[in-house]
Order: C-alpha cells, then structure tokens, then sequence
C-alpha cells in the first residue's frame, strides 16, 4: 500500500501528538474531520499504525536514573537456561533488545538511584547464563 502526502502529513501530527483529535488535524492539513478519519482508520487496519502511546516522566515515577546495560550471555542449552523468566519479571528493565548474531542484550534500565542501579547490576551478573 501506497502513502501519499496528506497521510505522511496526519502520521506526523500524530507523532507529535498522539491525542489531536481528527478534526485539529483536519484545520492544520486543510482537508475535512471525516477524511482525516478514514484515513486514520486506514493506516490502522493496513498496520501502519500500530497504536498510541503514552510519555511518562520516570523521575516523576521516583525513577530518575535511566541506563543501557550490555549483558552476554552464555548459549543455552535447553529453554529452562533462558535469563528471559528474570528480565520479564524485573520492573526495572523497560526494554531488552537482542543483538544479531550474538548471545548479547541491550537492557534500557530505569531505576530510583546509582545505588538501585548497582543493585540491578549485581544480580543481573548473579545469573549462571551471565558471562
């Protein structure tokens, strides 16, 4: 599916604001409430849109300190080695993603203090799978 230059201009009203309603968009592109809404509609049902998200302050959350953390891994053997039960169940990782190619990940962390951070830190090396 093709996009054109009044779609590309609703996605980057979007993005910048995930909550315009479809008829600010409307009176900033100059095109109608209804049109902008079909073609909204339509970005989603085509997967373009995949959804809306909400920007949360961590330090707001008592969680100031946001970090990447580098974590090799050792190659598993069986399923029940995976460090995949640990990072699912760490509040404090927000994301983990996997590097191509390699038994590596990149964690982005967001914790309360260096102290919290260090915490992390020593139990995420505490793992047998942690090289």
């Amino acid at each position: 599916m093709t996009w054109d230059a009044i779609d590309l201009q609703i996605l980057a009203r979007l993005e910048a604001d995930g909550r315009a309603t479809h008829a600010a968009i409307a009176r900033e592109i100059g095109v109608t409430g209804p049109a902008v809404y079909a073609r909204v509609k339509r970005m989603e049902v085509a997967g373009l849109i995949r959804g809306y998200r909400v920007d949360i302050d961590a330090a707001k959350l008592g969680k100031p300190l946001t970090a990447f953390v580098r974590v090799t891994t050792r190659p598993i053997k069986v399923e029940s080695d995976s460090i995949e039960p640990f990072v699912l169940g760490e509040p404090r990782i927000v994301e983990c993603h996997d590097i191509a190619s390699e038994d590596t990940f990149i964690f982005k962390v967001r914790c309360a203090s260096p102290e919290d951070l260090r915490d992390l830190l020593m139990q995420i090396r505490a793992k047998p799978q942690v090289l």
